[in-house]
């Protein structure tokens, strides 16, 4: 009899791992919508019942505070070939495994054309692309914006 168990591939992953994101993205993008549209008496409560909750969202300016700060890395990455363009990288976390958005413009433009998220383990690699009308693409896009054409 053969015990041995087979672990998922990142292909069987990559897109429960990039709803993970989503969902983490979304519930911090709900909590500061919640807070920037409340009174200030109302910001408190928030802020204590966020507390309460276990989530860690009150710690931050705003959704891209958040990301900004729990995220490892922006950075652009030079094209290897023309099979392998440039990219900018957020990446979300390294080792094994490992996950990142990758933003391709369009040409020199700071406009974005395709984000993919890639999911990542030793010798083994799988990726999506981000929808468009995704909090993931937004935060993506907020990332870009500071960047100088």
């Amino acid at each position: 009899m053969d015990n041995t168990q087979t672990q998922p591939t990142c292909a069987e992953l990559v897109k429960d791992q990039f709803n993970q994101v989503e969902q983490e993205y979304k519930k911090a993008e709900q909590y500061f919508n919640d807070y920037d549209n409340a009174t200030e008496g109302e910001q408190i409560a928030i802020k204590v019942i966020d507390t309460h909750k276990g989530d860690y969202f009150s710690e931050y300016e705003d959704l891209f505070d958040y990301v900004n700060q729990s995220a490892l890395s922006w950075e652009y990455v030079e094209a290897e070939d023309e099979k392998n363009p440039a990219y900018y990288r957020l990446l979300l976390s390294w080792g094994g495994p490992s996950d990142e958005f990758r933003i391709y413009t369009i040409g020199d433009t700071l406009e974005i054309d395709v984000i993919d998220y890639h999911y990542m383990d030793w010798f083994d690699g799988a990726s999506i692309p981000v929808p468009y009308s995704s909090t993931s693409w937004d935060v993506c896009q907020m990332f870009l914006d500071c960047e100088v054409a």
